[in-house]
């Protein structure tokens, strides 16, 4: 309205500016609506295509990555132990595999003492010392036995950003003997290079995370290695991310930019792949579409208004007309003749209408000129309805008080009888004898005093009102006025806290609790009904009466001291014992005082409940909790009680046993602060599906005291009766002497027991092992199969002891014969088997089987004698992808039996 008012008083200049507001209103709605939800639609597309481009990026990092692991770990394999001896095998091993050094900036090998040998472009540097902070990971990484990408860091011999794939190289025992490190430079590497290149726009960029925020790509590399955070502000998408988010959404960068940011997730690493694309570059078309509707709805509007004004000057020409000929009957240069009474429209029924209001208003005026002047000086200073009556009852005067409250208009009104206007049809008659009587000169005892009374409205419903009446005498003549007012609130009010009173009542007869006020004089001015049920007291019977009269002077000692402080202001809460029909009970009570405005205190409310039941109840429970804690804290299991929000709420005492965690100060802590971030990303996924109405168990390491158990966890949801999961109790058993024997066990099963080396199941597992290794580098394998030439003679003559002690030396003798990524294995008997790996030839296949036929010519030592032991070699040499391990076998053994018919004491190569 406010924008009304500040327009030109002329009406066409109005109504022509609320068509140009109503016209770009409607258009500047319909627009701007429309590019709401087009510029809604276009953030969902663009977000999605971003995301999707970034989730293709990711698959290729986690392709790049997983190729690289793999290269490292076909490095491993190959890898002869010499290489970590010194920068020349280094040199020579790298320089063998030129693939693997084009893929890594660097090649390094870090030994079990934390020496560091690397390459610098092409050539191995000497060894050097690693710092402190380094050796405990890579300890960590030799105890794993695993392949894995280091955290970030900077690279002292390239000076610039890097991480590290890790990947562990065994002996010839499977043991860890060295980690082989390629290290990818976060700069100037190729394939970072192509990730960066996958910027959205032209002022987006791509950047790459590790979970805890360290940055590893960013346009800025001076950001390179520092945290995400480490900058001053607040940006909802990294924490989203940071918190496990994937996927697109829209947030204000630290600078205060909007941007479109998509994060994904790597499946090989923890790192976290983003990118942000700035809002002003990705909406700048609907940017500008937007400007140009706003101008084309301006336009429109007042093309609308001008043609409006023309079509409002023509349509308000007549109504112009009428508006100078009711100006010039105002000034009385003209007469009510010159009004327009013959067009048969709204102007004409307008100036018809105004000129019969004029004829009346002639013709009225004079009459009532003196009574008008009268009645408007009195009603001036009403502040209520008025209402004039002549003796007969006949209306005069009735305000515009007196039409809101009885709904009929002045004009209904006077000169109609005031009994059929507000009067109650039932007190009609009365009242038309009162004013009989009032025509008199009898003023009655209703004559200026103040009564409340029912009205009717208009539409027949009653009105409650305060009248007042008086009486005046005008030219001989008696009228009666009267100032009604409106009281219908004030009932209304009356009646709602009479109801509220009678609720309250029954309400607090219903509670089943003694429910009173008591005043200063410790009277009861209020009780409820439950006095009567545990008492055996009449409530009514209690009013007006003092405690001690009620309950007995000792009663009323007894809680003087609760009603003093009650008195003073403060609210008490007791508890104490009490009797119920003659019988000992527990009562609870509070008392509250009755504070008034002027802070002083007129009594209190009293409110006790018998809560003997509830008190047997919590005894029982108290003793039952304390059974079950006694028997939870002596079992050596961690149990536990989480809620719905993952809190602990029960932990019992054997927390403090292993870990030396007073369980009391973990109770309302969240898991995580419990088990550490790390145990609770193995346990989390185990706790979803506990949460789902599914018991869940898993394994995993801990360290209790100094050593390092294994622990099985269960999660076991506890269900209310809606099916709802309400909370988890979690069981922890340590299992890390059972998983010892199984390990033990295992390996026992794998190694023949007389000599130590391993079995025809261990031999299988390698043999089957070696030949895969074979197809993939393409270097062939040798398998020697060998007997002890007369060992049946030996043990004949000297007995199974003598011939147990030539199979353990035959056993060493072997041992020491082959190299380290050899495998020597006793079938059964004197049956041995060695799995020779990389034998470039036959050639050489013979050198190694001569070696052995050479060593057991030397004497063995018998009870102190010397005998002499020789023994028969078959070699068969793998003859490609074609040839399975049982005919590589067959070929052997075949070949043995050929040394055998040969003489003995040598060795056959197989066909």
């Amino acid at each position: 309205m406010a924008v009304f008012a500040t327009l030109p008083r002329s009406l066409k200049f109005r109504m022509t500016g609320v068509v140009v507001m109503l016209v770009l209103t409607a258009t500047a709605t319909v627009t701007l609506m429309a590019l709401l939800l087009a510029e809604q639609d276009m953030k969902s597309v663009i977000g999605d295509q971003q995301y999707a481009v970034l989730a293709s990026t990711a698959s290729q990092v986690d392709a790049q990555l997983t190729a690289r692991k793999v290269l490292l770990a076909s490095l491993a394999d190959t890898m002869p132990l010499s290489a970590g001896d010194s920068p020349a095998a280094m040199q020579d091993f790298v320089a063998h595999h030129p693939v693997a050094r084009k893929e890594f900036v660097n090649l390094h090998i870090f030994n079990q003492h934390g020496d560091l040998l690397h390459t610098e472009g092409d050539n191995a540097t000497a060894l050097m010392p690693l710092p402190p902070r380094a050796r405990d990971f890579l300890e960590k990484v030799f105890a794993q036995g695993e392949a894995v990408i280091t955290p970030p860091y900077k690279s002292e011999i390239t000076g610039q950003p890097s991480v590290m794939i890790l990947q562990p190289v065994r002996d010839g025992h499977g043991k860890v003997a060295m980690l082989l490190g390629g290290s990818i430079d976060l700069v100037n590497s190729d394939f970072i290079r192509q990730i960066a290149a996958q910027k959205p726009g032209k002022t987006g960029f791509v950047f790459i995370m590790t979970q805890d925020g360290t940055l590893l790509l960013h346009p800025d590399h001076r950001r390179l290695l520092e945290n995400i955070n480490a900058r001053p502000g607040y940006n909802r998408a990294t924490e989203m991310a940071l918190d496990g988010f994937q996927g697109w959404t829209e947030a204000t960068n630290k600078a205060g930019s909007e941007g479109i940011y998509s994060y994904k997730r790597l499946q090989s690493t923890d790192w976290i792949l983003g990118s942000r694309f700035p809002v002003d570059e990705a909406f700048a078309p609907m940017i500008e579409m937007r400007r140009h509707a706003v101008l084309a709805a301006a336009l429109f509007a007042g093309i609308a208004g001008l043609m409006a004004w023309l079509a409002i000057q023509m349509l308000l020409r007549p109504l112009g007309r009428l508006h100078r000929n009711i100006a010039d009957i105002r000034t009385g240069s003209a007469g009510i003749d010159v009004l327009p009474r013959g067009r048969r429209d709204e102007i004409g029924e307008l100036g018809a209408a105004f000129y019969e209001l004029m004829a009346e208003r002639e013709e009225a005026q004079k009459v009532i000129r003196d009574s008008e002047t009268f009645i408007s000086n009195v009603l001036e200073r009403a502040p209520d309805a008025f209402v004039s009556c002549e003796n007969t009852g006949i209306v005069t005067k009735w305000n515009a008080a007196a039409e809101r409250t009885f709904g009929w208009t002045a004009k209904e009104a006077i000169g109609r009888d005031i009994a059929d206007l507000i009067i109650p049809e039932d007190r009609r008659y009365a009242h038309r004898a009162g004013m009989l009587n009032f025509s008199r000169g009898v003023p009655g005892p209703m004559i200026d005093a103040r009564i409340r009374v029912m009205a009717v409205h208009k539409d027949g419903h009653g009105i409650p009102i305060e009248l007042s009446i008086g009486a005046l005498r005008h030219d001989g003549n008696y009228y009666a006025t009267a100032f009604l007012h409106d009281v219908t609130d004030r009932v209304l009010y009356e009646q709602q806290i009479a109801a509220s009173e009678k609720r309250l009542r029954t309400i607090a007869d219903s509670v089943p609790a003694l429910i009173a006020y008591i005043d200063r004089e410790r009277r009861y001015r209020f009780s409820n009904e439950h006095f009567r049920h545990l008492m055996g007291i009449d409530p009514q019977s209690m009013l007006g009466k003092t405690v001690a009269e009620v309950s007995g002077q000792a009663f009323a000692d007894s809680v003087a001291h609760l009603s003093e402080a009650a008195l003073r202001g403060q609210r008490v809460h007791y508890e104490r014992e009490g009797l119920r029909n003659g019988k000992p009970c527990q009562m609870m009570g509070d008392l509250v005082p009755d504070i008034a405005a002027d802070g002083s205190v007129t009594g209190f409310y009293l409110m006790a409940l018998d809560i003997t039941e509830r008190k047997n109840a919590e005894l029982l429970q108290a003793a039952s909790e304390k059974r079950l804690k006694l028997l939870t804290d002596n079992l050596p299991v961690l149990i536990a009680y989480l809620d719905h929000k993952r809190q602990f709420l029960f932990l019992n005492a054997t927390f403090q046993q292993w870990f030396g965690i007073d369980p009391q100060t973990l109770i309302g802590r969240h898991l995580v602060e419990g088990i550490g971030d790390d145990h609770y990303a193995t346990a989390e996924p185990h706790l979803d599906l506990a949460y789902h109405g599914h018991n869940a168990t898993y394994e995993l390491k801990a360290t209790i005291g100094d050593c390092l158990h294994t622990l099985e966890t269960t999660f076991v949801p506890e269900i209310a009766a809606d099916g709802q999961v309400v909370g988890i109790y979690s069981l922890t058993h340590d299992t890390t002497r059972m998983k010892e024997i199984e390990e033990r066990l295992k390996q026992l099963a794998r190694i023949d027991t007389l000599t130590g080396i391993a079995n025809r199941l261990m031999f299988e597992e390698i043999l089957q092992l070696a030949i895969l290794r074979a197809r993939r580098n393409r270097k062939p394998l040798a398998l020697a199969y060998l007997d002890i030439d007369h060992f049946k003679e030996i043990n004949d003559t000297r007995g199974h002891g003598a011939g147990d002690i030539v199979l353990k030396e035959f056993a060493s003798r072997l041992l020491a014969c082959v190299r380290a990524s050899d495998t020597v294995a006793r079938l059964a008997g004197d049956e041995f088997v060695i799995v020779f790996e990389q034998v470039a030839s036959i050639e050489e296949a013979a050198r190694l089987a001569a070696k052995i036929v050479e060593a057991m010519r030397v004497p063995f030592s018998l009870a102190g004698l010397p005998r002499h032991v020789t023994t028969s070699i078959g070699v068969a040499l793998h003859e490609g992808d074609e040839e399975a391990t049982e005919q590589l076998v067959a070929r052997a053994d075949s070949a043995l039996y050929t040394a055998k018919r040969n003489g003995r004491d040598g060795y056959a190569i197989a066909d």
